[in-house]
C-alpha cells in the first residue's frame, strides 16, 4: 500500500502503435483516450499524439497532437481522465513541440517549443484555452515546477562561466509572473525542487568555481553545499533527505559517471554507484534508485541499487524506442512529470524492443512493457506503443 493513498490502483498512460493515447491499470485492458481523425481520409492528416502526462490531481492527461504535411501544425490537448471530454488548449503552425509538464495545481502547462534555431518556453492556462504566455527563450533550456505551488524555475543558456547571458530564474506564476529569484547558474541542467517546495537545488557559478547550492525560497538565501565538477544532473529523493547527483566528465554529454548521494542536512556525500549511467530515477520509497546503462551491442540494462549501495541488475535488457531514448537523455527534466516507476515502487514501464536469444534487437513495432522491480525484472508486454509513463497522483512515500 501507499501511505496517504485512497486505495485507487496505479494507472499509466501510453502512446499506442497507432499514435493515439491509451490508459491502462487496475487489471483492465487498455482503453483509448484520444481519437486521431482525418480531414480527407489521408493518413498524413491524422493527428499523432506525443508526450502524454497526468495532471497532479489526476483529472486530465495532457498531450501534444501533431499533424504532418506540407504545413505541419501542432496542438496541446487536455483529455479528461474518463476519455470523454477533450479540449484544445493551444495551437501553433510555426513551432515544433518538444515536451510539456503540469504545475502542481493542475492549472498551467509549461510547453517547450523549437521555433527556428532556438527554444522557447510558453505557459498555457487550461482555464483560458487559446492563450499562452512566452516565459523564456534560449538554448539549452530546462525548467521545473515547484511540487507545492505555482512557482517555476527556468534555466537557460548553460553555465554563466561560459556564456554571459545564461540565467536561472524563479517565477511566481499565480502572482502575475513575478520573478522572485535571479541566480547565477553553473554547468548543470534541470533545477531540482525539494519535495516541500522550500528549496531549489542547482549549481552556482561562483568565483570561477562550480558549487552545488540550495536556494531557500522563503528568504532568498543560497546555501553552498560543496564544489562539483563536470556537467551535473540531480534528483531530490521523494522524502527530501537526499539529493542524487552525477556528472558528465567526458566528451559524451549524455553519459554520466556514477551516482553520489548528498545528505541535504549535513552535506555529507556517499558514492552508491560507480558505473557509468545514462539516467537514474528514485523509487517513491526513497530507499532505492534505478539506473539505466548502455551496454555495447546489447541495448540498455536496468540496475536497482539502494541507498547503501547494494546493487542488482534486472533480467530485462531492452532497445528503447526513439521517444524513450530522448527521455533517457534528459531524464532529470522528465523524472517528476513523466515517471517510469510505479507509485508503489514495484514496477517499471518502458517502451522499445526486447532482444532475441543472442542479445540482438528484434525487428518490428515498438511495444510497451512492464517489469517487476521485486523479482528480477522479467518484462511482460502490455501493448504496441512508443512511450509510457505512470500517474503522478499517488506518488506518496511507500510503507
Amino acid at each position: 500500500m501507499i501511505a496517504g493513498s485512497t486505495g485507487e490502483s496505479s494507472r499509466l498512460v501510453f502512446v499506442g502503435g497507432d499514435g493515439d493515447v491509451y490508459e491502462a491499470g487496475g487489471g483492465r485492458k487498455p482503453r483509448r483516450l484520444t481519437w486521431g481523425w482525418n480531414d480527407d481520409g489521408g493518413e498524413a492528416q491524422r493527428l499523432q499524439y506525443v508526450w502524454p502526462s497526468y495532471s497532479p490531481d489526476g483529472s486530465h492527461v495532457a498531450c501534444f497532437g501533431v499533424r504532418a504535411g506540407e504545413e505541419p501544425e501542432a496542438g496541446l490537448y487536455a483529455v479528461a481522465d474518463d476519455g470523454v471530454a477533450m479540449h484544445e488548449i493551444w495551437r501553433r503552425g510555426s513551432a515544433l513541440p518538444i515536451c510539456e509538464s503540469w504545475s502542481a495545481d493542475s492549472r498551467y502547462i509549461a510547453l517547450l517549443l523549437q521555433e527556428g534555431p532556438g527554444l522557447k518556453l510558453e505557459l498555457a492556462d487550461i482555464r483560458h484555452p487559446g492563450d499562452s504566455l512566452a516565459l523564456a527563450g534560449g538554448s539549452p533550456l530546462f525548467w521545473s515546477w515547484s511540487p507545492t505551488d505555482s512557482h517555476i524555475a527556468v534555466h537557460t543558456g548553460g553555465s554563466h562561466t561560459v556564456y554571459g547571458d545564461a540565467a536561472l530564474s524563479v517565477f511566481a506564476v499565480a502572482d502575475g509572473m513575478e520573478k522572485v529569484a535571479e541566480l547565477c547558474p553553473g554547468e548543470f541542467r534541470t533545477p531540482a525542487w525539494s519535495p516541500d517546495g522550500k528549496r531549489l537545488a542547482y549549481v552556482e557559478a561562483g568565483g570561477g568555481r562550480e558549487l552545488l547550492a540550495f536556494h531557500r525560497i522563503e528568504d532568498g538565501v543560497s546555501e553552498v553545499v560543496h564544489p562539483v565538477e563536470g556537467h551535473t544532473v540531480m534528483l531530490w529523493s521523494p522524502d527530501g533527505s537526499k539529493l542524487a547527483i552525477s556528472q558528465a566528465l567526458g566528451d559524451t554529454p549524455h553519459l554520466f559517471t556514477g551516482v553520489t548521494l548528498v545528505d541535504v542536512r549535513s552535506g555529507r556525500t556517499e558514492v552508491v554507484n560507480e558505473n557509468n549511467v545514462v539516467s537514474f530515477f528514485w523509487s517513491p520509497c526513497s530507499r532505492r534508485l534505478v539506473s539505466i546503462s548502455l551496454e555495447e551491442d546489447s541495448g540498455m540494462q536496468w540496475t536497482v541499487f539502494d541507498v547503501q549501495g547494494m546493487r542488482s541488475s534486472l533480467e530485462t535488457r531492452f532497445y528503447p524506442s526513439r521517444e524513450t531514448v530522448y527521455f533517457c537523455w534528459f531524464f532529470d527534466q522528465f523524472a517528476a512529470s513523466h515517471p517510469l516507476i510505479s507509485p508503489d515502487g514495484g514496477q517499471l514501464a518502458f517502451a522499445g524492443h526486447l532482444p532475441d536469444a543472442s542479445g540482438k534487437r528484434v525487428d518490428g513495432e515498438s511495444s510497451i512493457y512492464l517489469a517487476s522491480l521485486n523479482d528480477g525484472g522479467k518484462a511482460e508486454r502490455l501493448a504496441a506503443g512508443q512511450f509510457v509513463c505512470w500517474d503522478t497522483r499517488l506518488r506518496q512515500i511507500a510503507v
